[in-house]
């Protein structure tokens, strides 16, 4: 483990995997707050705001050096291969990571600090499989098929282990699908893609839509409230041994989003570049054949009546997360 500051003792919040998408706006979030955060990433932590410590999660050696180092009261799990197209492309090494990985820092934390941390993973709505019915519930059947869904299925199985029959403090957030400033994953998810055509320094290009993928339904909730969401649950008594679905901001079909993603870019850039704004429109969106990846499922949608009753509820609209996304974007 190479380390880019030095770690000192003491209480801590460790963050796997935190310089990807969501890790980052965790992190900067509680430094924000006073805390004193640690970012572990095979890459390196953008600033000096917290400490960092270079590391892969598929080492047990360095997971168990990081957390005797780091003696966390905290640690949020975020550590894996993060989309689908990385998995299916290489089903191994997204194996290693999401299952391996998570394995090992459990295992970590177990041995080195015991119950004197929490361990918070985020999950995903994926480990359901196909929905059946009007929700998932915190109870229904995981049913994952895709080699990212049941990667995240069994890191979501291995925590429940370690909570059940090993007595380590755990907590699960099943995720749906995040959206917000900061997304690299510009070739696979559906925001930050469209976007990226939209607004492409040679000019605005269409949207690429997959022919079957038109009609697939999903819950979008925005960054910060999943940032929100994984502190409260990590920080709440009442949230040890628990598994909670996130609270979605709304629910789309992937053509709705397009279209909407469409309609708000052209408005957002129209005071700006009149032209750039009726050529975003005049392109529309282009369907295109599949991509290659396995079937997706159709429909994903999350109740989160549970994530409610600890008093959590989204800040963040659809239209507000959108607008927010969509400026972050805009070259002007």
């Amino acid at each position: 483990m190479r380390r880019t500051d030095p770690v000192r003792t003491g209480h801590a919040v460790l963050i796997t995997g935190g310089c990807g998408f969501v890790g980052t706006h965790l992190a900067a979030c509680l430094a924000r707050q006073g805390r004193r955060v640690v970012v572990a990433d095979r890459l390196a932590w953008p600033d000096r705001l917290v400490e960092s410590a270079r590391m892969d999660v598929a080492s047990f050696a360095g997971c168990v050096e990081l957390v005797r180092a780091v003696e966390p009261h905290v640690v949020f799990h975020l550590a894996a291969s993060s989309t689908i197209d990385s998995a299916f492309s290489d089903p191994h090494a997204s194996l290693v990571t999401n299952i391996g990985g998570t394995m090992n820092m459990l295992e970590a934390v177990r041995t080195v600090r015991g119950d004197r941390a929490r361990f918070v993973l985020a999950s995903t709505d994926k480990v359901y499989g196909e929905l059946i019915g009007g929700a998932y519930m915190e109870t229904s059947p995981l049913d994952a098929r895709g080699v990212y869904d049941v990667g995240k299925m069994s890191a979501d199985n291995l925590v429940r282990l370690y909570g059940d029959e090993l007595g380590l403090p755990v907590t699960t957030l099943r995720l749906c699908n995040v959206f917000g400033p900061g997304d690299p994953n510009i070739a696979s998810r559906i925001v930050p893609r469209t976007l990226s055509r939209l607004f492409d320094v040679a000019g605005p290009l269409p949207p690429v839509i997959y022919q079957g993928s038109m009609a697939h339904g999903r819950d979008y909730v925005y960054v910060t409230d999943v940032v929100r969401a994984l502190m409260k649950v990590a920080f709440d008594p009442r949230a040890r041994g628990e598994v909670f679905n996130m609270a979605p901001a709304a629910h789309r079909t992937t053509l709705d989003l397009v279209e909407e993603l469409i309609e708000r870019s052209g408005k957002a850039c129209e005071p700006y570049d009149r032209d750039w704004a009726d050529a975003i429109r005049k392109n529309g969106y282009e369907v295109v054949a599949e991509s290659g990846l396995p079937s997706a499922l159709e429909k994903q949608h999350c109740d989160a009546t549970k994530l409610g009753a600890l008093g959590f509820s989204n800040q963040v609209s659809m239209c507000e997360g959108l607008r927010r996304t969509i400026v972050s974007f805009l070259p002007y």
